[in-house]
């Protein structure tokens, strides 16, 4: 007889407005089964989006990329070769020095944003890696200039809402994604739509 899962509280590392809480299956020390909307938790009542709730199909998937790879080949060749990690991380530490040592510090732009990182692991060490080199500076809207434009335009501030609340809105505009496969509201999104909702 089979052991009984381990089911484990966590929270999504996506970066969207929801947070949702999780129930992640633990398989064992490396693998997770199916992912869960938390029972304990009133916003996700068991449920997740479809995105997340193929995590573990994706984690595990045999052709995700896991380890770093080095193009060997001209651009464009699909020619790559494993390296360790170690060598890796050399490669990247070596042309940052290199080209702050040809260029200055601030040659160094660090482009990101939050991509898939919520609040659990976003913004930790990459703005503190990038002002220990002393790499430009920049505001970290390459996402969100244009969002973070319209609500302090209407209502004096970036603010969000209430997810929850979506269910009484007479509009609703969804814009630059597919939310209604990988948002947690789009069930409540959907009843508004039957109910006349534009």
């Amino acid at each position: 007889m089979n052991a009984p899962l381990r089911i484990s509280p966590s929270v999504c590392p996506h970066d969207c407005t929801s947070t949702c809480a999780l129930e992640v299956e633990i398989k064992d020390a490396r693998t997770i089964g199916r992912v869960r909307g938390s029972m304990r938790n009133t916003y996700t009542n068991g449920v997740i989006c479809e995105k997340v709730a193929r995590y573990a199909e994706r984690v595990h998937h045999p052709d995700r990329l896991k380890y770093p790879m080095k193009r060997t080949g001209p651009k464009g060749s699909k020619q790559f070769t494993r390296i360790s990690w170690e060598e890796a991380l050399d490669t990247v530490a070596e042309q940052f020095q290199k080209k702050a040592a040809q260029h200055g510090t601030e040659s160094v732009w660090p482009y990101f944003y939050a991509g898939t990182m919520g609040h659990v692991q976003g913004w930790t060490m990459g703005p503190r890696l990038f002002a220990h080199l002393g790499a430009s500076r920049l505001r970290t809207t390459i996402c969100t200039a244009a969002a973070t434009a319209a609500l302090r335009s209407i209502y004096g501030a970036s603010v969000g809402f209430e997810p929850e609340t979506i269910v009484e809105a007479r509009l609703i505009l969804l814009w630059g994604g597919n939310l209604l496969r990988v948002w947690r509201e789009a069930e409540n999104v959907a009843r508004r739509l039957q109910a006349g909702a534009r």
